[in-house]
């Protein structure tokens, strides 16, 4: 009679956990699924009256230097234009939707939320890998984050980013708007003039930044980063 009240008992266990492993299963598959990878790119959409209207309306979002830019858009392609004395245009974010992998996110509950990450392929000096068949660098994807500090936002492999805010990433209700933790919250600041300087930041206060030197300092405006849905290309490593 022990054993069966032992039994007995042990039975809600079995069963939490059973419906534990099922809620992160529908969780892990709506958050993996093909139309959340689906690769896109990122054009501001700027709708106030200002006089710097014209350097941040309509820009494509490029990675530089660790960083997330707006940069002036060839009207012809889409693409970015080549820099300023130069034929060569910085990277265009390229990316999709991705869980972040809760393995090395410590102290998560269970069952483990996916967190909706956001990846883009990185400029190609910055792969180091080549492609025996190609001769060509292998595009790699990097995790978009924001620094815990500065709320700039950044790309990085996962060991450096999963150290600050790695999401939820996710779209507005139209499904063209970015978002984070559910808020169009993002700005940019005018780090260096010319129209070339335009860093993208994290607002979550909505604020324009201002409990940061930063926004003390600089010119601070609200975008909206808007989806622009692009062709599937060669296959990828995330890092």
């Amino acid at each position: 009679m022990v054993l069966d009240l032992l039994t007995i008992a042990g039975l809600p266990t079995a069963v939490g956990a059973a419906e534990a492993v099922y809620r992160q299963r529908v969780l892990d598959e709506e958050a993996e699924s093909s139309e959340r990878r689906a690769p896109f790119r990122l054009n501001s959409y700027y709708d106030a009256q200002s006089k710097k209207r014209g350097e941040v309306h309509n820009a494509i979002v490029v990675l530089r230097d660790g960083k997330l830019w707006l940069w002036p858009k060839d009207a012809n392609t889409g693409l970015p234009e080549p820099r300023p004395n130069s034929f060569e245009a910085p990277h265009p974010f390229t990316g999709f939707y991705l869980p972040f992998p809760t393995k090395h996110l410590p102290n998560r509950p269970i069952p483990v939320p996916p967190v909706l990450g956001l990846v883009s392929t990185i400029p190609p000096d910055a792969s180091h890998s080549l492609s025996p068949r190609s001769k060509q660098p292998k595009p790699k994807l990097n995790w978009i984050y924001v620094d815990k500090d500065t709320r700039e936002l950044k790309y990085g492999a996962r060991v450096n980013a999963r150290e600050h805010v790695i999401g939820p990433w996710d779209w507005t209700e139209d499904k063209d708007g970015l978002t984070l933790n559910d808020e169009e919250l993002l700005v940019v600041v005018e780090e260096k003039k010319g129209g070339y300087g335009w860093a993208v930041y994290w607002d979550p206060n909505d604020d324009r930044l201002k409990d940061l030197e930063v926004g003390k300092t600089k010119r601070v405006l609200r975008c909206s980063l808007e989806r622009r849905s692009v062709e599937k290309s060669a296959r990828i490593v995330v890092e």
